[in-house]
């Protein structure tokens, strides 16, 4: 992935040669292209400054001490620099010198030597390098004095591109090739690959004919040793990966965008002053126009032709996409680890969850569908014009996507390109506050309480419970509970005594405790209901209670596979290219218990198991779904109920990553419901008060990857041990390979 990128881009007139026309526009031609995340992409306003200096009071020592500021700052921040310099140039014996507006004609003192300055630059400790564009007259001499790079402060572990507008004996006229450079980065080459070197692009400046007269060249100096990456000056607006930011290959926007763009400019014309003519749709022809992002700037120009609400909701539309395209630049050279689809949807899923109200599932409004570079466009476009904002700012979304995907692929929250990005956007306190809720999430969940009745025997009461209090990956207490009386009642009392001790140990950890799961073998879980047992308030009210199949803990004999055989499920459903996570079976498939369990052991799923109906055998067939899949799900309802609709199948694949976390709050809103004496009937069939109705009728065992970490561990460390000696036991052994932070399932868990 590439580094961060800086820019400086001066043209500084000189009064005693005489001022160049044009060299403003120029300059800011060019600068606004390198800053361009679809070709240059540079950090258009760094913290380090300016990135574009022209007009009256460049003088020497401004010029000199500017590029020396940016060299420091790009240093500081390890990153490239890119450097242009256009105006007059005077040579030297073989030194040009920049000339500035106190520079005189045969006076190099007065001029700005630009070999020596480059030659500092990239002699600074810390730069990762320097593209340097020079377009003046005898440019050719702009060339510092590599030989001696090798015996510098960095010993040669530097790198150089210069690309330079004429010969050292040259002239060069009318800022022709900066002006020829933009138009080869606007519009790409098409023979190159994905970025475009200082080679690509004074060849084609050259088979353009811009320069023409002009001898336009390029060197470079490479000696750092472990760098991989080539030094380039853009981006490839030719390639199909930029094409489309660039105004090649199609639109610039996704469908969602399309659509929005369209309602917003609806009273407009296609053209000023025009006649959009009969039967002419004026919003689409202006969205189909959008293919670059110059695009958007010039339809701010047509606001004003807008009544007072439509223009601001318009100008909203306007500035979402224009933070779009920003944002798209920088996960297309994300600098954590490789994106991928399955990342991509379960971060977006995981963030639309905790964007809702807190009063449940977030509206099931559906998410992207697309795959690759579409699904970043898609995203991107979803978060900032869909997504729910609870009362948060426009980038709030964004910033919760951003922040999330770093923490999960290894990027520093203060990585220069993600702060830069959200400087670009707006967006830098809502990216703090973004890492801030992840870090409070990760606290909450730091804790976790482990009640296991493995110690019982088929559908039989246990005598004890054994406990475990996890912090992240590691087992900080472990302890033992006698239950009075091997019934419900005498389990669940002893369950509310160690409930009691882990929250005095949770008390001396400095953490909450939040989550309770509880493993219990086959047939109990069919018909206990924990989340149920009241110790003046519903378990389930205090805690989110989690089912787990105390079997993973050690595996019989017959079953040894079963949790590998769960891992590679868990991995499928990570992976589920087409959304699909859950097969139904119906009456007629559970009907014969043998014909079932062949089935299932013949041609074992690939997906969770769910249950349309709960059958009158239930407790007989649990080992054999449990040990099918890790997660399964079913009716909370008596044998003669109707099977489950479509819309309770709909709300569990709209609501998936919210699982199990989500049947907490579905619970939680029925026992509410029936205190108050209301019912809970949905107003809209697949609105997100009828997933909660919908979740509430369902049960589930979850078995997630951290349960069998945890599982993995009882296996191979502590049943080896004496289960009665607690130094054998680990209090603090890590469970391996245990998650660093949360998955998305255990923050809403």
């Amino acid at each position: 992935m590439t580094g961060p990128r800086h820019v400086l881009v001066i043209g500084a007139q000189c009064p005693g040669l005489g001022l160049l026309d044009g060299l403003e526009t120029a300059a800011r031609s060019l600068h606004d292209t390198l800053v361009s995340p679809w070709a240059g992409a540079c950090a258009e306003t760094p913290e380090h400054g300016t990135t574009l200096l022209y007009g009256p009071g460049l003088t020497r020592e401004t010029v000199e001490k500017e590029v020396r500021r940016a060299g420091r700052a790009a240093a500081d921040a390890g990153a490239v620099l890119v450097l242009a310099l256009l105006g007059h140039g005077m040579a030297a014996g073989t030194r040009l010198h920049y000339m500035a507006e106190d520079s005189r004609d045969e006076d190099p003192l007065s001029a700005v030597d630009v070999g020596s300055l480059l030659g500092d630059l990239l002699d600074t400790t810390g730069l990762d390098g320097l593209v340097a564009l020079v377009d003046t007259c005898h440019a050719g001499n702009a060339v510092p004095d590599l030989d001696s790079l090798a015996g510098g402060i960095r010993r040669g572990d530097t790198r150089l591109s210069l690309l330079m507008a004429a010969g050292a004996d040259e002239e060069a006229y009318g800022l022709r090739f900066s002006s020829t450079v933009v138009k080869v980065l606007r519009e790409g080459i098409a023979e190159a690959g994905e970025i475009l070197t200082a080679e690509d692009v004074v060849l084609a400046v050259r088979k353009d004919g811009g320069a023409l007269g002009q001898r336009a060249q390029w060197t470079g100096y490479d000696g750092a040793e472990l760098v991989t990456t080539r030094l380039w000056l853009a981006r490839n607006a030719r390639h199909p990966v930029h094409a489309r930011h660039a105004g090649h290959g199609g639109s610039l926007l996704g469908p969602l965008a399309r659509a929005e763009l369209a309602r917003a400019l609806g009273p407009l014309r296609p053209d000023v002053g025009g006649d959009a003519g009969e039967g002419c749709d004026a919003p689409v022809d202006l969205v189909d126009a959008v293919r670059h992002p110059r695009d958007l700037v010039a339809l701010r120009d047509r606001l004003p032709e807008l009544p007072g609400p439509a223009r601001q909701w318009a100008t909203g539309v306007l500035d979402a996409l224009r933070d779009a395209v920003r944002t798209l630049a920088l996960l297309e050279a994300w600098p954590g680890s490789d994106l991928t689809t399955a990342l991509l949807r379960r971060t977006l899923a995981a963030v639309r969850t905790g964007l809702g109200d807190g009063a449940g599932p977030a509206p099931a409004e559906p998410l992207p569908d697309s795959t690759g570079t579409e699904l970043l466009r898609d995203t991107v476009e979803y978060l900032l014009l869909r997504a729910p904002r609870a009362g948060r700012s426009r980038t709030a979304p964004l910033a919760a996507f951003l922040a999330r995907l770093a923490r999960d692929t290894g990027v520093d929250p203060q990585d220069p390109a993600l702060r830069a990005s959200a400087k670009d956007t707006g967006a830098v306190i809502d990216l703090n506050d973004a890492f801030a809720r992840l870090a409070d999430t990760t606290a909450e969940l730091r804790l976790r309480l482990v009640v296991s009745l493995h110690s019982a025997i088929g559908d039989e009461w246990p005598e004890t419970l054994e406990t475990w209090l996890l912090d992240g990956g590691t087992v900080r207490h472990r302890e033992e509970f006698p239950c009075a009386a091997q019934d419900r009642t005498g389990t669940e009392r002893a369950l509310f005594v160690a409930l009691r001790w882990a929250t005095r140990q949770a008390k001396l950890l400095e953490a909450p405790l939040r989550r309770v799961e509880i493993a219990a073998p086959a047939p109990l879980l069919a018909t206990w209901r924990p989340e149920e047992a009241e110790i003046g308030r519903r378990l389930g009210t205090l805690y989110d209670v989690v089912l787990r199949w105390s079997d993973r803990i050690q595996p019989p004999d017959h079953l040894f596979w079963i949790n590998d055989h769960a891992r590679g499920i868990l991995k499928t459903l990570d992976e589920s290219p087409d959304g699909r996570r859950v097969d139904w079976l119906g009456e007629g498939d559970t009907r014969r218990a043998a014909d079932l369990r062949a089935r299932l052991m013949d041609a074992p799923p690939t997906r969770a198991v769910a249950l349309a109906h709960r059958p009158a055998q239930l407790s007989g067939l649990m080992e054999t779904l449990l040990a099918s899949s890790p997660i399964l799900l079913w009716p909370d309802e008596d044998p003669e109920a109707p099977p489950a609709p479509p819309a309770v199948r709909r709300s569990v694949d709209a609501h998936w990553h919210q699982l199990p976390g989500a049947f907490s709050h579905a619970y939680r809103a029925k026992w509410s419901a029936r205190t108050n004496g209301t019912e809970v009937p949905p107003p809209a069939p697949d609105g997100p008060v009828a997933a909660l109705h919908h979740l509430a009728g369902l049960r589930t065992v979850w078995d997630g990857t951290e349960w069998l970490d945890f599982c993995d561990w009882f296996e191979q460390y502590a049943y080896r041990s004496d289960p009665h000696d607690d130094r054998d036991w680990g209090r603090t052994a890590a469970v391996p390979p245990g998650p660093r932070h949360p998955t998305d399932r255990e923050e809403h868990a």
